[in-house]
């Protein structure tokens, strides 16, 4: 991905440790940061912050876009033509673009603060993507991060409950955090659908070609826990997404039914990426 990368965009940084980390050589910026001493719930911590040093550096280089990706992703299709086509297309008003993202793991429920977005790639305009990842009043001491008016809508009980990091995971958090800046800004509330078919651009992640690399061999699927009913592209384009309870659960016989089809969707989308890097890549190995 480093060596790729690269090749499309003005500047890279690579936003990593400064413990320990072999720092591989290329035509990017490196960024090695102190680790914070709270990880958060899933190491949310640890993301938020080196992606708020990789866009300060995108800022004081002056990129008005940018691509927030993992390094063990490479996208083989990608197109900064058709990044920023998306980025731009219906602008709202009191944006400066919409914010590209996988429509999978988008997820309206009730109540909205447990609703998600996906965290693994985002594009846009760099104030867009502040609003996404900067970590202004962030506080990086606390397992998790939540606004006082949605603490007050949660209320004592679900604060307190066993299952908030579960409710409350990553990619909520991700989301509540922009919800509330962006919301802040315009002056207006927002719901999740609001914030999604009227502020992001939802995409069908295979369209990028993505390799997403195992952490020894192989390859990971994207896409996980099919039995969830996440947003699909299709469901973004008609705007008729439903809301659901929060803490979703598939129970019997069509709950089993459900996760078994997500299996099927799993090994194909690995056997996917195996034939994307067969023809890209003939003769190496994975």
């Amino acid at each position: 991905m480093l060596d790729f990368i690269p090749k499309l965009f003005d500047y890279t940084v690579l936003s990593t440790w400064n413990e320990g980390q072999q720092i591989p050589r290329g035509n990017f910026e490196v960024l090695q940061n102190q680790i914070p001493k709270i990880p958060g719930y899933t190491n949310r911590n640890y993301q938020r912050f080196t992606v708020a040093r990789g866009l300060e550096a995108a800022r004081s280089a002056g990129c008005d876009y940018v691509l927030k990706w993992r390094t063990d992703m490479l996208p083989t299709k990608i197109s900064v033509h058709q990044l920023l086509d998306w980025a731009q297309f219906s602008s709202p008003a009191g944006v400066k673009s919409r914010i590209v993202i996988p429509a999978f793991r988008n997820l309206s429920v009730q109540p909205d603060v447990f609703s998600t977005i996906p965290d693994l790639f985002s594009f846009g305009h760099i104030d867009e993507m502040s609003k996404l990842w900067g970590d202004e009043g962030f506080n990086y001491t606390l397992d998790w991060n939540m606004s006082l008016a949605d603490q007050k809508t949660l209320g004592p009980e679900l604060l307190s409950s066993q299952s908030l990091a579960d409710y409350y995971c990553a990619e909520a958090e991700l989301y509540a955090i922009y919800r509330s800046r962006l919301a802040a800004e315009l002056g207006s509330e927002l719901t999740h659908k609001m914030v999604a078919e009227n502020y992001l651009r939802l995409i069908d992640h295979n369209k990028l070609g993505i390799l997403w690399f195992g952490g020894q061999s192989g390859f990971r699927s994207i896409g996980q826990a099919w039995e969830h009913p996440w947003w699909t592209e299709k469901i973004w384009e008609k705007q008729n997404a439903p809301i659901h309870p929060f803490g979703y659960r598939t129970h019997g016989l069509i709950g089993r039914l459900k996760r078994k089809i997500s299996k099927i969707k799993i090994r194909s989308e690995i056997s996917r990426q195996e034939k994307i890097w067969r023809d890209t890549f003939p003769g190496k190995i994975i």
